[in-house]
């Protein structure tokens, strides 16, 4: 399977090279997650942000079939964007790269695992076994073995179940979380914040009826949520931009995942093809 397999309307599948060069190049606890800096949204000069999202967009189509836990995406991805700001890595091996992460987020988070052989079988065998391992040696050395990471969808899980949450709302706002991995200006924000923004958008998109108890409820996670309101605006606005425009992307991997029944079909809610309704001015 390579980069593009899998698109709406079962568009001819691109060689990974080709769709890289057709795009414009030019150890923690979730307490400390709360409290340190974010880290640097800087890619190296010839990655941009549009190729690192033909990659992210790869790999949650790659999760997708392999069935594997959510934290594992989250994971693979936090750990690639590690790598591209540490690593030196080509275009050429970027795309190995991407799938070392997910190897690695997986042997951490999976009971089972996948054959070294079937990972290059969905890279086309462009890769060996040998360059595989070999890359996973030196993402392991990179990173010197810190593979530590609480995800932003561990905040959510627990802010809604605290607002007692419905399940389509859970569901809308892990679709606008995972959007958030698409897009490289979230990188810059902290787990809870993009948590805590996900949830908001959700809120806001949905207007499900309000309950004395679900306000109070969500009065109390409000209280939890670190961060100041321009930061959460600001996340809101780039998830709402995201999902207004994720139907016509080449990359919606995310948005086909979260239209299906079993997502309660929440990526075609109307309520998302508009983001200044939901945040007025602040868009």
């Amino acid at each position: 399977m390579t980069i593009g397999e899998g698109r709406k309307e079962d568009r001819p599948v691109q060689h990974f090279m080709t769709i890289m060069h057709c795009s414009s190049y030019p150890a923690t606890s979730p307490r400390t997650q709360m409290q340190t800096s974010p880290p640097s949204t800087d890619l190296p000069q010839h990655f941009t942000d549009a190729t690192r999202a033909i990659l992210v967009d790869w790999l949650i189509q790659v999760h997708d079939m392999m069935q594997f836990q959510a934290e594992t995406l989250y994971l693979a991805v936090h750990l690639l964007n590690r790598c591209l700001r540490q690593m030196k890595v080509t275009t050429a091996n970027l795309q190995l790269l991407g799938m070392v992460c997910l190897f690695l987020a997986a042997k951490k988070e999976e009971c089972l695992l996948p054959e070294v052989s079937g990972l290059c079988y969905l890279m086309d065998h462009t890769y060996t076994k040998h360059q595989l391992l070999r890359m996973e040696r030196k993402v392991l050395c990179g990173l010197k073995f810190d593979l530590s990471h609480c995800p932003p969808l561990h905040f959510l899980i627990l802010f809604a179940s605290i607002a007692h949450c419905s399940t389509k709302m859970v569901w809308m706002a892990r679709y606008l979380l995972e959007l958030s991995l698409m897009d490289g200006q979230c990188v810059a924000f902290l787990p809870v914040h993009l948590a805590g923004a996900a949830l908001c958008l959700a809120r806001q998109v949905l207007q499900e009826p309000p309950t004395p108890e679900g306000e109070a409820a969500w009065c109390l996670v409000s209280s939890l949520h670190i961060g100041s309101e321009s930061v959460l605006l600001r996340i809101m606005s780039i998830l709402a931009s995201a999902a207004a425009t994720a139907q016509t992307r080449d990359t919606c991997a995310t948005y086909l995942k979260y239209s299906s029944a079993d997502t309660m079909h929440v990526s075609r809610h109307p309520g998302l093809k508009n983001p200044s309704s939901l945040l007025g001015t602040h868009t």
